[in-house]
């Protein structure tokens, strides 16, 4: 890389990813400028797909729609940088053996693969990879660089989840037109939460107040083993119910606030965040957030979580005042059409 142009370009790449709030854009933008800025032959940024452990291209720049559909992407089979949480270099594809996909990559005409790992905020995301088609001799300035570049976009793919997140979540409840859309409504902000938060999956919990408990009622990414694992208490579980204040468990296996431990474990669940749901002052349940690594969210996390949690309330809230108005509105029909009055014609 030219040593004299090379941090004005580093700029002029930084400000392209920072450049939207539109998810895809700014994917684009970042696969685009890491193969452009490193003369590498291509880029892909593999996210992990909520409830699994692989790793799926979700943007690429400069590679074949053959290499591309190579299949998914296993942590512990291909470099290891998400696994290592550090930067992975492959100088030779044909006798590393850590490359997964040895034979397409040589068909792809791929000597050589840099693997950065891709933290959003505080969550592991994915991995930002560069393709090159000679053999690639790093300087640590280099590294520097590379390291640079996968840290910022990080940060520029966090606020392009979080509007998505919350742009996907909230346009569906304020489209609630009837009472059956309730449900579909709950179902894609819950799948927003898991998709856009890097979460391995999101539920959301409601109080039944016969038995003091908690009940799955919507729920994405988990395992049907993991949901039926037994009650909830309300007392017992995590507390975010009983406190109205969000519940952080970072740390599941060493929490005493976590009812089902080894069901956690076998779920692969790391950490856990709990929010309160509230229809006006009442806590009518929670919405939770599962990862499976220790998570710890900082303020902007905690921010955009309660916003979810807050529209998920706002919707059964609303579910609610549409079934009074309907119960209202056929009152109403019912004393028109008994006075025969023109109103009702």
């Amino acid at each position: 890389m030219p040593p004299q142009d090379f941090p004005h370009r580093f700029l002029l790449a930084l400000s392209d990813i920072h450049g939207s709030l539109n998810l895809e854009t700014t994917k684009d933008a970042v696969v685009r400028n890491a193969a452009l800025l490193f003369a590498a032959r291509g880029a892909s940024l593999m996210l992990f797909e909520p409830g699994q452990d692989h790793l799926k291209a979700s943007a690429t720049f400069g590679l074949s729609e053959a290499y591309r559909a190579k299949g998914v992407v296993s942590p512990k089979a291909s470099l290891g940088e998400t696994l290592q949480r550090a930067p992975v270099v492959v100088n030779d594809v044909a006798s590393d053996p850590n490359v997964q996909y040895r034979e397409a990559a040589l068909n792809e005409g791929i000597k050589s693969i840099v693997g950065l790992p891709l933290a959003v905020g505080g969550t592991l995301a994915g991995s930002l990879r560069l393709y090159f088609s000679q053999t690639q001799n790093f300087s640590l300035e280099d590294m520097d660089y590379l390291k640079a570049l996968a840290e910022q976009a990080g940060l520029a793919l966090r606020k392009s989840f979080f509007f998505a997140a919350i742009h996907s979540a909230v346009s569906e409840i304020h489209r609630l037109p009837s009472l059956d859309s309730l449900k579909g409504a709950l179902k894609q902000l819950v799948r927003s939460a898991a998709e856009y938060g890097n979460a391995r999956g999101c539920a959301l919990l409601l109080k039944n107040r016969t038995n003091d408990s908690l009940e799955s009622v919507i729920s994405y990414g988990l395992s049907d083993r993991y949901l039926k694992k037994g009650p909830l208490s309300v007392g017992l579980s995590l507390g975010e119910v009983g406190t109205g204040e969000p519940v952080i468990i970072s740390d599941v296996a060493n929490d005493g606030r976590v009812q089902y431990k080894s069901e956690a474990e076998a779920e692969n669940v790391r950490a856990i965040i709990g929010l309160p749901v509230l229809v006006g002052p009442d806590i009518v349940g929670a919405l939770r957030l599962y990862y499976a690594h220790p998570f710890k969210p900082d303020e902007d996390d905690l921010m955009w979580m309660e916003f979810l949690a807050q529209h998920a309330g706002m919707a059964i809230e609303k579910n609610q005042m549409l079934i009074q108005l309907k119960d209202k509105h056929d009152w109403y029909k019912d004393v028109l059409q008994e006075l025969d009055s023109p109103l009702y014609r």
